[in-house]
């Protein structure tokens, strides 16, 4: 099968601001690293992310990245993830966007494709064709986004981890249609649960992988997909339980600068989570951009990574 191959890095990014942040009832079913607050700290927690997602921004484009910002539209429903854009869309350099098919009703409420379309517009960017994979894959099939598939782009190779969030058809039938070499894992955490989504499990860079290797099941098929992750990249570091579920180890994202410099965005959890020798490592692949997101990661359960969809659009 031929596979499809681009560069892995690029320097545009997507974030949506968070104008209605807080904890997603409906999510945290099977998302462990949401943690519920007191109702009396709703507005608080809001205003909190609203400083930390513009102090990102802010962070990401003193670094030379791109950053197209997408508001909240007219709807009277709340949207407390809408934060994490990653899930909903992703983008390729041939002109491609895909919508994802989402677990719960308030994410599926947050998929603004014209909005989407006239931004990336609006900055030169081509789209060719706009794929709505919510139309190809049956309605309680799942797939969300780049929180579930995480692509090594230079090879065409994209790892998976199952989950409610993550579909082994989905999987199957968008590999196939939309040639990528697929390789999944099955995951259980320490309360005996699968990873909600592959992004917090996982980073792959350009040569470099992050990995929480401890919570994958003892299987073969587990084997083979770390066999093909290791012949993959050169550099994998080996992530525990707890730096992926209490400091977001594994939720970070290799991007590059207008300068063509490559650049690691993390959050600090993260940055403080690693290890003297595994923030060496990363260091010799780019500049560690480290972003302080609390409230955002403790009430939402995602990281810096679930944060930017990357625009891989060409002008």
């Amino acid at each position: 099968m031929t596979t499809f191959t681009q560069s892995h890095l690029t320097s545009s990014l997507v974030m949506v601001r968070p104008t209605d942040f807080g904890y997603n009832e409906q999510t945290g079913q099977d998302n462990e690293f949401q943690n519920k607050p007191v109702d009396s700290q709703a507005n608080e927690i809001t205003q909190k992310a609203l400083g930390e997602f513009s102090q990102m921004v802010e962070q990401l484009e003193s670094h030379g990245i791109e950053i197209l910002i997408l508001e909240k539209q007219q709807t009277t429903q709340k949207l407390p993830d809408a934060i994490f854009p990653n899930n909903w869309f992703s983008t390729r350099e041939d002109g491609n966007i895909f919508i994802y098919p989402m677990k719960t009703p308030n994410r599926r409420a947050e998929i603004q494709i014209e909005p989407l379309q006239n931004s990336l517009k609006s900055k030169g960017y081509t789209i060719k064709n706009v794929i709505d994979l919510r139309q190809e894959f049956t309605s309680d099939s799942f797939l969300e986004g780049t929180g579930s598939l995480i692509f090594h782009h230079p090879t065409g190779q994209v790892f998976a981890a199952l989950s409610e969030r993550c579909h082994q058809s989905a999987l199957i039938q968008f590999a196939d249609k939309y040639q990528y070499q697929l390789s999944t894992f099955e995951t259980s955490t320490a309360s005996g649960k699968p990873v909600y989504h592959t992004n917090v499990l996982m980073s792959c860079g350009e040569s470099f992988a992050v990995i929480a290797e401890s919570v994958l099941k003892e299987s073969s098929s587990n084997r083979t997909s770390m066999l093909q992750l290791t012949d993959t990249v050169t550099d994998l570091i080996s992530i525990s339980e707890q730096q992926m579920t209490e400091n977001f180890c594994g939720n970070i994202i290799q991007v590059k600068n207008k300068q063509q410099q490559s650049c690691i965005i993390m959050s600090s959890s993260a940055h403080s989570g690693f290890s003297n020798s595994q923030r060496k490592q990363l260091e010799k692949h780019g500049e560690l951009i480290v972003c302080d997101i609390p409230t955002i990661e403790h009430i939402g359960g995602g990281s810096a990574r679930c944060m930017v969809a990357e625009n891989f659009l060409c002008k």
